[in-house]
Parts: structure tokens; sequence; C-alpha cells
């Protein structure tokens, strides 16, 4: 009798352990569909959702691109930023971990940017070489210049983005040059 007990509490303890480990390797799947929310991506990301913004500000010789990172924890949204630049010589920075603050539908968000993007959007034919590149998970959304005052004017937008999320943040930032020297003019 002691005997069937103990393989009785045996059984009913595995299958508890099994039940509990099934029950804690289950994984909520997320809602969220980049193609339908990328407009609002910040009200509707759910914890555990990550959206990487690739922003290529290159032109001619130089060489540079910002990856902002959206991450979803604790029904808080995160951004962390990185910035690359490789003319010369080449510089990164990664800016530490902030929450994200901004709301949709303000004026300075990163989505009212991605709106400008989309109304302004020029594919282009000759090659992939977005200018912006949003990617969830395996979906991606990709957004296109026209040539350089195209690009310009895109970057000047994302600028004004940036410099409201981070204001300090220097590393695109030249100090204006020296003025040229003044040449007296020699009477002959």
């Amino acid at each position: 009798m002691i005997i069937i007990i103990r393989k009785c509490n045996l059984v009913i303890n595995s299958l508890f352990a099994i039940l509990s480990l099934s029950l804690c390797s289950c994984k909520h799947e997320s809602k969220f569909d980049l193609n339908k929310d990328i407009y609002h991506f910040s009200e509707r990301m759910e914890n555990g959702d990550t959206i990487k913004i690739k922003t290529d500000l290159s032109a001619c010789m130089f060489f540079a691109f910002e990856i902002y990172t959206f991450t979803k924890q604790n029904d808080t949204l995160f951004l962390e930023k990185y910035s690359e630049a490789a003319s010369h010589d080449k510089r990164s920075q990664t800016l530490p971990k902030i929450i994200y603050k901004v709301k949709a539908g303000d004026s300075l968000s990163f989505e009212n940017y991605l709106k400008f993007l989309n109304k302004e959007d020029k594919p282009y034919e000759k090659g992939d070489f977005p200018l912006v590149t949003v990617t969830y998970k395996k979906q991606s959304r990709k957004f296109y210049d026209d040539g350089l005052q195209d690009k310009f004017m895109k970057h000047d937008n994302l600028f004004t983005v940036r410099e409201n999320i981070y204001p300090r943040d220097t590393f695109f930032k030249q100090e204006a040059p020296p003025p040229p020297p003044i040449i007296k003019n020699k009477k002959s």
C-alpha cells in the first residue's frame, strides 16, 4: 500500500512539474503588425516588441547612418540610438536607453516623420538604397529619396525630430570653421 501511495505521489508530482513547465514556456504572440501599425507604433507595440529605424545619412563622400531601436518593456517604450560616420576616420556613438515620451500625434514624433516620408516617398528604380528602413521581426518598410535635394530635405525633418528627443546629442554637429584671414591690399 505504501509503495502504491509513493508511486501515485511520484506520478502526481511529475504531472505537476510537466504542467508547470508547459505553462511557463507558453510565449505571448504579439499582435503588432508593422504594415498596419507603423504610423502609431509607440501606442500599438506590445511588451517584448522591438522596432529598428535605420536612417542613411550618407551623401557624396560622407558615409553615415543612425539606428533608432524602440523596445517595449513593462508597458514602457524605450529608445536607444546608435550613430556611425566614416569619411576620414570611423566614429561611432551609442546613446543610453531613454524613455520615449513623444506621442504619436506630436509633430516631432517618429510616427509623424514616417507619415511625411510615406507622403514624399520616391522609390528608386536603379537599386535598393533606401533613405530609411523600418524593421520589425521579418517585416520591413523602406522609404526612398529622389536625389540630393530630396534627401537633404528629408534629413532636415529627421534632424528636427532627433533634436527634440536628444537635444544634447552633438555627434554630427561640427563647429563652424574659423573666418578666413583678412588679406590687406598692397598698393603698387
